[in-house]
């Protein structure tokens, strides 16, 4: 292995970075922090600077300009915010030629506490004319807004995944997640001998041990269990145990720094808002014929844990089932320890539900 000169790595650094950022362009994508100050912001796609109106108790509104666009691009909106677990931001359009008004989304809130961030791509009818972009609400927990005008990419995706509509940081977004409205979770899925099942609706609070309720019928070969997760610290993992044996940790997956999720908090720690894909994978074997413990333990207040599935790999055989939502537990820390995890309850209830969620 050879190590440059420390002189010459620095140079090789700064010419990689130089090519790195050279194709990005100003007018392709602007970031708007909340509150508006003074900054200059420069894209084609603003006909005037945003603005931001608000009342002492922080109530109002900000306005963003926008220009129409070719009839190949697309717009997307990318909303960072605080929730406190009731309404969020809302979202108006209003046409400057025909005065056409059109709610985008009447709360982007999905029922969490803490710093969330969601996309939703703004309808083909409404990017061909001028007009302005309306966010309702309180502005003092509105925290940035990202524009990307995108031009279409063809891709190839093979048949056993849906195609994205948007790439961003890394991530992909299917066209259920931008519709800023709550998505709804999709049906189970066959692709050969492998099923995708969902086991949750709605948004669930895993600040304590929680237990998902995983009925089989069949036999299980491979699984993996898989979900997003939103408000767990970077870098930090969740313990998950299954019929009362570690599975492993859990980490979730990082965007790629480009993300807009990321923010400076307290002016030195960073945390990312949204949501956070991972997944584990579960041996043959761990899973059972009959009722199974999935227990995730607690990694501290405001967690919340949206889509959980599992995909499990069926002999040829004997195809195995799982019935879809299964119960979702939140088990009292007090009251049960994770070494070795609780044993299943012969009668789990489901927990409350905020927002319908969609499985990844």
């Amino acid at each position: 292995m050879y190590l440059a000169p420390k002189g010459l790595l620095g140079l090789w650094l700064a010419v990689a970075i130089s090519s790195f950022c050279a194709p990005a362009q100003a007018d392709d994508v602007v970031t708007i922090n909340f509150p508006v100050g003074s900054e200059k912001l420069t894209a084609e796609g603003l006909s005037a600077p945003p603005r931001q109106v608000a009342t002492p108790d922080g109530m109002g509104y900000a306005e963003v300009w926008l220009r129409p666009v070719r009839k190949t691009n697309h717009v997307f909106l990318t909303f960072v915010f605080e929730e406190d677990g009731g309404k969020g931001p809302a979202v108006f359009w209003s046409g400057d030629k025909g005065g056409q008004q059109v709610t985008l989304s009447d709360n982007l809130a999905e029922g969490v506490t803490g710093v969330n961030c969601r996309t939703i791509e703004l309808p083909d009818e409404i990017t061909r004319e001028a007009g302005r972009l309306y966010i309702m609400g309180r502005q003092d927990r509105l925290l940035r807004l990202r524009i990307d005008w995108c031009e279409p990419s063809q891709s190839y995706v093979v048949s056993d995944q849906e195609r994205p509509q948007l790439i961003m940081g890394g991530s992909l977004k299917l066209d259920r997640d931008l519709t800023g409205q709550a998505p709804m979770t999709p049906p189970d899925a066959w692709f050969g001998r492998v099923l995708d099942a969902s086991l949750q609706d709605g948004v669930a609070d895993i600040s304590q041990n929680t237990e998902l309720v995983v009925p089989v019928k069949g036999t299980v070969g491979e699984a993996r269990l898989h979900g997003k997760f939103l408000g767990l610290p970077l870098g930090k993992a969740i313990r998950v145990w299954v019929n009362g044996k570690l599975a492993g940790r859990l980490q979730p997956s990082l965007p790629s720094l480009t993300d807009p999720g990321y923010l400076r908090r307290g002016g030195k720690r960073t945390v990312y808002a949204g949501w956070r894909e991972g997944a584990i994978f579960l041996e043959p074997g761990m899973l059972k014929d009959g009722e199974n413990s999935i227990l995730l333990e607690s990694a501290g207040k405001g967690v919340y844990l949206s889509g959980a599935a599992i995909e499990i790999e069926s002999p040829e055989d004997d195809a195995a089932q799982v019935e879809s939502s299964a119960p979702v537990t939140t088990i009292d820390s007090s009251e049960a320890s994770p070494t070795p995890a609780p044993k299943p309850s012969p009668s789990p209830s489901p927990s409350p539900t905020a927002t319908p969620a969609a499985k990844h």
